[in-house]
């Protein structure tokens, strides 16, 4: 979180109070107003890195500065293909009270980012059947080079952005380069904040896909 949005919650809370006590605004009314504002500056930047659409270099910004969370380091190291980082990330994932389930999630990231097929097949077993399990038992099926079963688990996923991204993948593992970047480009359409950003850096990285999102 940015120190500055506090800042600037604080100025702005202290401006409405002082308004509102010269108008003789209800104090109820003053503070509903404060709390929006305080709920605007520090929410909006968290929203809106995984909500919005968001460009390569804010959300750049907003994992350097968020380093300190070993999710968001685990992310930024994962687009820009650094080991060291994801390692770290992981281990301090581990090491955190995290709920079992979201721990199970990031160590499938781990694997999958070192293409740790026995762990991957391991995490797998023992996670709830999701979008989110199909997406890595899809990308599992490619790393094992089982691409007819890799596109019956993409036509089976219900969401459009990991179909999407899937076929990409696997099209380019097929060498069908022009075809892969169409579909990559689809799937960029239909993600926002952090995820879009992970697929952009990560094929611009491994593929050379270069996009107008600065």
């Amino acid at each position: 979180m940015n120190f500055l949005s506090y800042i600037y919650a604080f100025i702005i809370g202290v401006v409405v109070e002082v308004i509102g006590i010269i108008l003789d605004i209800p104090s109820l009314i003053i503070s509903i107003l404060i709390y929006f504002i305080i709920a605007y500056f520090i929410g909006y930047p968290f929203l809106r890195m995984h909500l919005g659409k968001g460009n390569v270099k804010s959300t750049e910004r907003f994992l350097l500065k968020s380093k300190k969370n070993p999710i968001y380091q685990l992310y930024y190291g994962l687009a820009n293909g650094l080991e060291e980082e994801v390692d770290e990330a992981i281990q301090k994932i581990n090491k955190r009270p995290y709920p079992s389930p979201v721990k199970k999630q990031h160590q499938l990231i781990h694997a999958t980012f070192h293409g740790q097929i026995e762990d991957m097949e391991k995490l797998l077993k023992g996670m709830k059947r999701s979008t989110f399990t199909l997406y890595y038992q899809t990308i599992h099926s490619m790393l094992v080079n089982n691409l007819d079963e890799a596109r019956q688990l993409i036509d089976r996923n219900p969401k459009l952005w990991m179909r999407e991204a899937l076929t990409a993948e696997l099209l380019m593992k097929e060498n069908r380069k022009e075809e892969a970047f169409n579909h990559g480009h689809v799937a960029l359409l239909k993600t926002r904040g952090i995820q879009r950003y992970v697929l952009i850096r990560t094929w611009e990285r491994e593929w050379g896909m270069l996009l107008n999102d600065k």
